[in-house]
């Protein structure tokens, strides 16, 4: 009889060559894994310090950063609440500094300085600058959520200064150019308008384009726009240079993102009027995608917009806003979204950040339809109909019929566009 191991051991061979090639099939099937990039090290809560390399930097270390410093510069989104937390409490520690700092406000126009002087003085309290600044009508932003900053430079003797030129002047500019003003509306405008760099013109090219009201084909609407720009950042940076001759302190700016990110708006203009300055920016960080150029910390402080359906919604940096509350009985809540939720889209447009909601209202304003979310829920996705964000104006001429009832709404319904920021 043969020996049976002459058949066996090639069939053990062919077994053992079948497993492998099964084994590299199989591995080949399984998809490999990308890791993001390590831009921040750490989870950050809001309110957390961030260094421009992604590490946590404690508040020690940020007053540490400050020292030395000609001008603190702050961005901040006007109506981001945890902007304002930080702001008030790096303002209260450096106020207990050697050399304390003055405060510069975008918020407040130059024309209004005499206001800030009789406060200076204690002829005006905290609670009467809200009517005696116009701050409804000229800067529009909750008083409410500025007004610490006032009470800690009450509370210190901290001189308050206005640094914008006032909206009328640039509204005019825009509009009709810079011809347009008369000798008394010059006198609002810096002594030098310092242009935009070469770096930061594809960003505002880019903001331009995303204005409803701009025609992005329009050069001489595109010209104005840069211009107007250019007028403010110069403007703030020229009172700001002022304001520490003056006083012999350092300057405390708080200003709209866009003014401060990078260094191209107003310190790129501060470093041309005090070329020895020592400036410091500090800047919210959103979440998501991190950039450590944009300034030389951060604070973690995501958007978040409470909207007129009754929800409060928190960007997550990574696509989709996040449903963090619900207000009974609101058209959020009639709709059936919920506290962690997850919006992806709104009426077929991705929302990976809040102005993204802002242009899915104008969206279906315009076109009188209802706006519905695509929701994520666990595991679940489903569609959510909030409805008409409002009625639409009747045109003109129509029968006074139909102009009954007209809500004063539309796509301002859903407008959390933060214009500071010129984002």
């Amino acid at each position: 009889m043969k020996n049976c191991n002459n058949y066996l051991f090639p069939l053990r061979r062919w077994a053992v060559l079948l497993l492998l090639c099964v084994a590299m099939s199989m591995g080949a099937c399984v998809k490999k894994t990308v890791h993001p990039q390590l831009d921040v090290t750490f989870l950050p809560q809001r309110g957390d310090f961030i260094s421009k390399y992604g590490d946590r930097l404690p508040f020690s270390e940020i007053i540490r950063m400050s020292e030395g410093k000609d001008y603190i510069l702050v961005g901040e989104g006007h109506k981001n609440v945890t902007d304002h937390n930080v702001q008030q409490r790096l303002l209260d520690a450096f106020s207990k500094a050697e050399k304390p700092p003055a405060v510069g406000l975008e918020m407040v126009a130059v024309d209004m300085q005499p206001v800030l002087d009789d406060f200076g003085k204690g002829l005006v309290e905290v609670d009467a600058l809200q009517e005696e600044l116009q701050w409804n009508t000229k800067w529009g932003y909750s008083f409410s959520l500025f007004e610490g900053l006032f009470e800690i430079a009450n509370r210190n003797s901290l001189p308050v200064a206005g640094l914008n030129v006032p909206t009328r002047i640039t509204k005019k500019i825009s509009k009709e150019g810079l011809d347009a003003l008369g000798e008394d509306e010059r006198e609002f405008l810096p002594a030098e308008i310092v242009p935009p760099s070469n770096a930061q013109v594809p960003l505002l090219d880019l903001i331009f384009e995303q204005h409803e009201a701009k025609d992005a084909n329009d050069v001489t609407q595109r010209e104005r726009f840069h211009l107007v720009q250019s007028i403010w950042d110069s403007k703030m940076a020229e009172e700001a240079v002022r304001l520490r001759k003056k006083y012999d302190w350092p300057v405390f700016i708080v200003a709209g993102s866009g003014h401060v990110e990078s260094g191209w708006g107003i310190a790129r203009r501060i470093r041309r009027f005090d070329p020895a300055a020592k400036i410091l920016i500090l800047m919210p960080w959103r979440g998501g995608e991190f950039d450590g150029d944009l300034a030389d910390a951060f604070f973690y402080s995501p958007d978040s917009y409470m909207s007129k359906m009754g929800a409060l919604l928190t960007a997550t940096g990574s696509g989709g806003l996040l449903v963090e509350s619900v207000e009974r009985e609101s058209r959020a809540a009639r709709a059936g979204l919920r506290p962690g939720d997850m919006l992806l889209e709104a009426s077929g447009i991705k929302l990976d950040y809040l102005f993204s909601l802002h242009m899915a209202g104008s969206k279906v304003y315009k076109a009188n339809e209802e706006l519905v979310f695509t929701v994520r829920r666990g595991g679940e996705t489903f569609s959510a109909n909030v409805g008409k964000l409002g009625a639409r104006k009747p045109k003109k001429g129509a029968a006074p019929e139909a102009r009954k009832g007209v809500e004063k709404s539309g796509p301002e319904a859903e407008n959390i566009s933060d214009n500071g920021e010129n984002r």
